[in-house]
């Protein structure tokens, strides 16, 4: 494989997202089951992974190939999740939305290698 440092950084940069976007959605899953001592706290929670998510997500939308209308996709699934105090996420959407991600992230990457 001739393009080993491309590879390497967009397997890197493409994970970075989904670790971010996994963190957040488990702040959905302690905020709907009120592990949060108060709202304040919730929504603290929330903007610091939102923030994480979203740096991570930039790099992807910038480069503008691979996988970047899935992890936009992504993102609107977790703004969703976060609507009415986060007491309604849409679970299967978000699944949905991440698995498509993977799936995008994962052939992107197998054409970097060749395996197509």
């Amino acid at each position: 494989m001739n393009d080993t440092p491309l590879y390497l950084a967009r397997l890197d940069m493409y994970s970075r997202f989904l670790t971010a976007a996994d963190a957040e959605s488990h702040v959905v899953w302690h905020r709907q089951d009120g592990r949060y001592a108060d709202e304040r706290e919730a929504i603290d929670a929330v903007d610091r992974a939102y923030a994480a998510t979203r740096a991570a997500f930039n790099a992807i939308d910038l480069e503008g190939v691979g996988p970047h209308k899935e992890a936009r996709g992504v993102l609107e699934r977790l703004k969703a999740m976060h609507k009415v105090g986060g007491s309604s996420p849409d679970w299967k959407d978000f699944k949905a939305a991440r698995e498509a991600y993977v799936a995008t992230a994962s052939a992107h990457l197998k054409a970097l290698r060749g395996d197509d």
